[in-house]
Parts: structure tokens; C-alpha cells; sequence
């Protein structure tokens, strides 16, 4: 038994990887694409590119459960007392490998029939193909024109590809906006669609290091009827390259706010710096005493010694990494100094902002969250009524 799990679970990392490569097997050229591109048309020619990469993905994915199933046929006759395919084996197991088998078979044969139908009348079947001719118009009158029109824009550097995943891309030229997946590909006229920016949602990434990143859900809503709404899911930093290469203005919800990584900072420094005590101000304010950094409140924060000089596991801290009282009267707005601490952190480390150090604008005493603190008299409404 112990050889046939051992095989599953290669067989299944095998298929898995086929359909979603990682970065280093893209990177050494092991990926579907690359491994046939003396087949492929030059991707420069997009649409047909296409068609025969989704019919080549079509065929190897059929073909790699028969060859799971040859390979242990290999096996159980090199090693037939090691494989549980013989006489030892139960009538439940033998009819499920019975049907595994004849599943395989059929996979590939309707693989191979539709492929060839696909391929009939120079790709006039293909899904794409059909997809182009749902939005002919006078000056393209047929699926073949609008592929033209397609891959003269691809060959421009007006474009841009924005990848989404391992499995689907977004590209977008002056006329066409285009998602790539698997085995359907979504095309629609620029002129013909409307966008609708309807959620932003929150995933961690793994690059360098574990960061979260933020993703924004555009549904593309098309005016020609026949054609299909689809979604298009791509991180937010690509929002802005995107919009200036539309010819509609894309349509944010209500619900959807964008913000930068400083700005959802600042929202989550203040929640620390409310659980802090707050203090007494010893300075009275006068007229245009306001915030020194954006002069438009008055200074609700004070820096004031309050941390412990241990570290995560409860070490004392050497004396250069010890945060250190400041003599500065209140200068800043909560905000303001939320922006400076973010400003002064490594783009990489975002994770970890919260739990770093950094020093005051004026006077360079070092400090972290836990020493920034409220004046009795300005804590905002909503923290006061909590």
C-alpha cells in the first residue's frame, strides 16, 4: 500500500503544478507555454497564440491521469508483489481502479475530439473564436478582422499586462480589455463595457517576506448582451495604471475606499495609541497654535515615556535600542505623527510597523506606539465615548 501513496501524492503535486506553476519553474522555463513554443504561434499573434495554448493545456492535463495509470500498470508488472492491483486486492478498490481507468481513457479521447473540432476551418470553432464574432461590427465584420485588430494593439507598447495569478492575466490596449485563464479567455471592446469597482479585500503574499496585500474586485459588465460580465481581481497599487489606460472612468461603489498602506497605518496607530493613558497638558494653547506638519488642528498628542525597555521574550533592551523620554511640548496631531513614524519604517518590514521604534521630528528622542499619548482635553469623541 504504502507504494501506491506514494505515488498518488507525487501524481497529484505533479498535475497540480502543471496547471499552477510557481515562479521557479516559470523561471527555468518549465511551464506549459514555454515547453512548446515551437508549436505556439509567436505571442505577438494573441489570438491564435491562445487558441493553441489553451489546446495544448487541454491535451497534457487529459493526458496526465492515463499516464498516472500506465505508469502503475509499469510498475505492478516490474513490482507486482509490492502493488495492491493483484489478487490481494478488494472488490471495492478493483472496481474504483476499474472506473479510474476507464475515466482516464475517455478524458483523453474527448480531449483529442475536442481539440480537433477546435481546429476546424482554420479555429472558427474555438471558444475565442466564437467569443470574437458576438462583437463584429461594420468595420470588423468578422472574428478574424477583430483578431487582427487585437494583435496589431498587442503589438503596440500602449499596452499593459497586469498579472493576476498563476492561471489568469489581464491586458489591456486601446480598444480591448482581455482576461487570460486556463481554457476561457475573456475579451471585450473598451467601448462596449463598463467597470464597476465593487470590493477591496485583504490577502497575504508571499514575496520576500509574508506582507498583506490589497486586492480590488472590478466587475466588467459588457453592453452587448450575448457577451458574459466577468471579474476582473487584481492588486490595488495597479488601480491608477489601469484607469489611464480605459477609455471609460471605472465606477467605484460606495462600499470601496482606496487607500495607501500609510493611510490604513495611521487608522490602526491611532487604535493603539487610544488604549494608551492619556496626560495632562501643561501647555496652554493660543491662537494658531496648530499642528506644525499640516497646520490644520491643534496638537492632540503628546510623547511621553511609558514602554518597558524589554524586548518579545522579556530581555532588557541595550541602551541604543531603549526608547527615551522627549521634552517637547505637544506639536503634532495624532495623524501627523502616525505619517512621520510610517514614513521613517522600511516598505519590507510593513508587517511589523507597529512593534518598531523611530524618533521624534524635533527633538530625536526615540520612541514606539506605547509612548505616544493623549492629551486629557483632546481625546477624540468617539475613543471617550467607548
Amino acid at each position: 500500500m504504502v507504494p501506491h501513496i506514494i505515488y498518488i501524492i507525487v501524481f497529484v503535486m505533479l498535475y497540480f503544478f502543471t496547471i499552477f506553476p510557481t515562479s521557479e519553474m516559470e523561471s527555468v522555463g518549465l511551464t506549459v507555454n514555454q515547453l512548446c513554443t515551437r508549436y505556439l504561434a509567436a505571442e505577438t499573434d494573441f489570438v491564435l497564440y491562445h487558441m493553441k495554448a489553451t489546446s495544448v493545456k487541454l491535451l497534457i492535463h487529459s493526458t496526465l491521469p492515463i499516464g498516472y495509470v500506465i505508469f502503475i500498470w509499469v510498475m505492478a508488472w516490474l513490482n507486482p508483489h509490492e502493488m495492491v492491483m493483484q489478487q490481494t486486492a478488494s472488490y471495492f478498490a478493483d472496481t474504483a481502479w476499474n472506473t479510474f481507468c476507464s475515466g482516464t481513457g475517455t478524458l483523453l479521447l474527448t480531449a483529442l475530439i475536442t481539440v480537433f473540432y477546435w481546429a476546424q476551418d482554420g479555429w472558427s470553432n474555438h471558444p475565442i473564436a466564437k467569443q470574437l464574432q458576438l462583437m463584429t461590427t461594420p468595420d470588423l465584420p468578422d472574428w478574424r478582422s477583430i483578431a487582427t485588430n487585437i494583435n496589431d494593439e498587442y503589438r503596440r507598447d500602449t499596452k499593459i499586462i497586469i498579472r493576476s495569478n498563476a492561471i489568469s492575466t489581464l491586458v489591456v490596449t486601446e480598444s480591448w480589455i482581455i482576461k487570460t485563464n486556463m481554457y476561457v479567455h475573456n475579451i471585450v471592446s473598451q467601448s462596449e463595457a463598463h467597470l464597476f469597482a465593487y470590493k477591496i479585500d485583504t490577502k497575504e503574499v508571499i514575496t520576500d517576506t509574508l506582507e498583506s496585500a490589497e486586492f480590488v474586485n472590478i466587475l466588467v459588465k459588457p453592453l452587448v448582451t450575448q457577451v458574459k460580465p466577468f471579474t476582473i481581481r487584481m492588486n490595488i497599487r495597479h488601480i491608477n495604471e489601469l484607469g489611464d489606460r480605459l477609455q471609460r472612468p471605472i465606477v467605484v461603489m460606495p462600499s470601496v475606499q482606496f487607500r495607501s498602506l500609510t493611510e490604513r497605518f495611521v487608522d490602526a496607530f491611532k487604535e493603539e495609541v487610544a488604549l494608551n493613558p492619556t496626560v495632562a497638558s501643561t501647555h496652554l494653547p493660543e491662537d494658531g497654535d496648530c499642528c506644525l506638519a499640516c497646520l490644520q488642528v491643534l496638537p492632540d498628542v503628546k510623547i511621553v515615556k511609558y514602554c518597558v525597555d524589554e524586548d518579545a521574550h522579556g530581555a532588557i533592551l541595550a541602551e541604543s535600542e531603549r526608547c527615551q523620554p522627549c521634552g517637547c511640548r505637544p506639536l503634532w496631531c495624532v495623524g501627523c505623527l502616525a505619517t512621520w513614524f510610517a514614513s521613517q519604517q522600511r516598505r519590507a518590514e510593513r508587517d511589523t510597523w507597529m512593534s518598531k521604534k523611530t524618533t521624534c521630528p524635533m527633538c530625536r528622542a526615540r520612541f514606539c506606539v506605547r509612548d505616544v499619548c493623549y492629551l486629557e482635553n483632546r481625546v477624540p469623541v468617539q475613543q471617550t465615548e467607548e
